[in-house]
């Protein structure tokens, strides 16, 4: 039994109390208001300033701080044999540092395609971490099903445990005490439950406001499965976006979301660069390609839909050096091809 999946609605209250949780251990994020050109009615929620650079430090504190605070045959298990996750790289460095501060053992199985610096900032957070590479077929299968049977740690889902999302969800609740006529909320979609949890606690606060999905033309499961019906492949190509744009969605999370979200909307790599370099040249923060999805959707979107204050979630900021100067010149060389060219 790998006790990951807890389908338990919550409420603005239990949200409340794990916001008190978890405050002494986690970054106030700010929720700035654009100077980008494009989409300068759009705010951002920098959860790329978090703790280990990602959102998912919220729901990773979240979990061990309520199994903690539980007590219990869980927390015992977790002192006893530690705890295993499946992460592309953000949950998994945030675990390993939580893993490393309260001293308790940490496996986190990643794909063998993993970026290198998402490694390196797993390992610096946590030496002691044990790394499982495994082959993309069978991490998808992991994730999909939070059962890892070569360990008798628990198994720590960033996508479908309760105490995860309760985590992620204080987020919403920042966002609505720093910007109370919030008209849309754009989420970069990977395995889903940042949607969910932000727009499972906006229904709980009573608010109508619309909350999307962003996902890659590359590869947007979600969409895909949408129009479906149902949970479905579809193709995928590999980008520099690393932490969003799949094959797949994970089935539980699509049920729990389909009705929760306003939708999908699907931005480019060339566009995600863009996104990448406005964010670096004009609002002065650093994100990986999946934090700057959120914004370049505000930045396509935001006429078409009518929106004033959209918040776009930018959700990590943990990019290959390299790969963040590859991007800023290439964006800003033809930025200034085009420039010249209308001139």
């Amino acid at each position: 039994m790998n006790n990951s999946f807890d389908d338990t609605a919550f409420t603005a209250a239990d949200v409340a109390r794990t916001a008190r949780l978890i405050s002494p251990h986690i970054v106030r994020t700010p929720l700035l208001h654009s100077a980008a050109g494009p989409w300068g009615t759009a705010y951002l929620k920098c959860e790329n300033l978090q703790h280990t650079n990602s959102f998912k430090f919220r729901g990773a504190i979240s979990a061990v701080l309520h199994y903690q605070a539980e007590g219990g045959l869980l927390w015992r298990r977790i002192i006893r044999d530690g705890v295993v996750t499946c992460s592309s790289g953000n949950f998994g460095r945030a675990v390993a540092r939580i893993a490393d501060e309260l001293g308790f053992a940490c496996t986190v199985v990643v794909p063998d395609s993993m970026p290198d610096v998402k490694l390196q900032a797993m390992l610096t957070a946590n030496p002691g971490v044990q790394v499982a590479k495994v082959p993309y077929a069978e991490w998808r299968r992991i994730i999909t099903t939070s059962e890892y049977p070569a360990s008798r740690s628990l198994f720590l889902s960033s996508e479908t445990n309760h105490r995860v999302s309760l985590g992620n969800a204080t987020i919403a609740a920042e966002i609505l005490r720093d910007l109370s006529d919030v008209d849309a909320v754009l989420v970069p979609y990977g395995g889903g439950n940042l949607a969910y949890s932000i727009a499972s606690y906006l229904r709980a606060a009573g608010r109508r406001t619309p909350v999307y999905a962003v996902e890659m033309t590359t590869g947007a499961p979600f969409a895909g499965s949408l129009r479906a019906g149902r949970p479905t492949d579809v193709e995928y190509l590999p980008s520099f976006v690393d932490g969003i744009g799949a094959t797949f969605v994970i089935p539980a999370q699509f049920h729990r979301v389909r009705d929760l979200l306003a939708g999908s909307l699907l931005v480019s790599p060339d566009e995600v660069a863009e996104s990448v370099s406005s964010l670096a040249f004009h609002d002065k923060i650093v994100v990986e390609g999946a934090g700057a999805a959120a914004p370049a959707a505000a930045a396509r979107y935001a006429r078409e839909y009518g929106w004033k204050k959209p918040c776009a979630v930018v959700s990590g900021g943990v990019i290959e050096p390299s790969l963040l100067l590859d991007t800023l010149r290439t964006s800003r060389g033809d930025a200034q091809t085009t420039a010249r060219s209308t001139a």
